[in-house]
């Protein structure tokens, strides 16, 4: 070093912060804009499962002359005991209902299920 001219202060590295991005300032409202998008995500796919859900409470209604309630219950306890989501059971159901085949191990589930909820609603 030459004489007269002092080292420049170096904060030791656990010390340093770093260099300021933002970041603190930014949080609340990158997590409001990731909570939108979660919900955006939710309400679009919410849009594309409910139609086919509600066709196939119309269908179940209709076949088994029962109430919107009893029919969604035939319809979880479906996919519920047959481990296939709600709305591929469903579409399944709506499927049936145009002259499509149900497959056979959803039908039997399905008979199960009209067959307890005729045996709680006597």
């Amino acid at each position: 070093m030459r004489r007269g001219h002092a080292a420049p202060a170096q904060t030791p590295p656990e010390q340093d912060p770093g260099p300021s991005t933002g970041d603190e300032e930014d949080g609340p409202a990158l997590r409001e804009t990731a909570e939108l998008l979660q919900a955006r995500e939710q309400i679009r796919h919410a849009l594309e499962t409910r139609p086919p859900i509600n066709m196939a409470l119309g269908v179940l209604m209709a076949t088994f002359t029962c109430q919107p309630d009893d029919a969604s219950k035939i319809l979880v306890d479906v996919s519920q005991h047959s481990n296939v989501k709600l709305q591929q059971v469903a579409r399944a159901i709506t499927q049936g209902a145009s002259g499509q085949p149900i497959p056979a191990e959803l039908q039997e589930h399905l008979a199960a299920a009209v067959k307890a909820w005729r045996a709680s609603s006597v």
